[in-house]
């Protein structure tokens, strides 16, 4: 979870984790910016959940591109069988890890995709599926040891070429819908 001075989002992306209703989850927030005074808010938030599956880093630097550099920062350190890479202004329904879970347990899949509202355009229903301009950062899990691989770009379309980039590297790998809006990109 990239963030930098989005304090209110990242109170409504960490609540919405802390609800989760399975609890096998680590959550990663890269502070996208130096230690310093400023940033010292943010932390106090994190900190505030008193929650051992939320850690924080900063990355030392400001990089402001769409949290896409911390979101790799975040990726290669993540440690964990499956990753979500989001925002700091996203939030998801109580049960997204438990469904997860139990897609993981039942088709051992590469690829988990879920459907989403999107804010910026009215909170209308967005569906998605696993195609540049066709899924949004947030709205898909993947197994690490293939994703870890591929380098997220900097681009504003990063996360559909993520997604396209991880179809050209494994062709045979086993995407798996749920079938539910999990996501809500703010």
């Amino acid at each position: 979870i990239p963030t930098f001075d989005r304090k209110e989002e990242l109170i409504s992306m960490l609540s919405s984790l802390n609800a989760q209703i399975a609890n096998n989850w680590k959550a990663t927030i890269v502070i996208d910016d130096v230690q310093n005074e400023q940033n010292k808010k943010t932390e106090e938030i994190i900190e505030s959940f008193n929650n051992p599956n939320f850690r924080y880093i900063f990355t030392g630097q400001r990089f402001g591109d769409w949290g896409h550099t911390p979101r790799q920062i975040g990726k290669q350190l993540s440690g964990s069988d499956y990753i979500v890479m989001t925002g700091d202004d996203n939030y998801y329904a109580p049960t997204l890890i438990s469904l997860i879970n139990k897609v993981i347990e039942k088709d051992n899949a590469d690829f988990i995709y879920w459907d989403m509202v999107h804010s910026h355009y009215e909170y209308h229903y967005f569906s998605c599926h696993p195609h540049i301009n066709q899924i949004d950062m947030g709205a898909f899990a993947f197994r690490a040891t293939m994703g870890q691989q591929i380098v997220l770009g900097k681009t504003y379309a990063a996360d559909g070429i993520f997604v396209d980039d991880f179809k050209y590297n494994f062709p045979n790998a086993k995407y798996v819908k749920i079938d539910k809006v999990l996501f809500v990109h703010n």
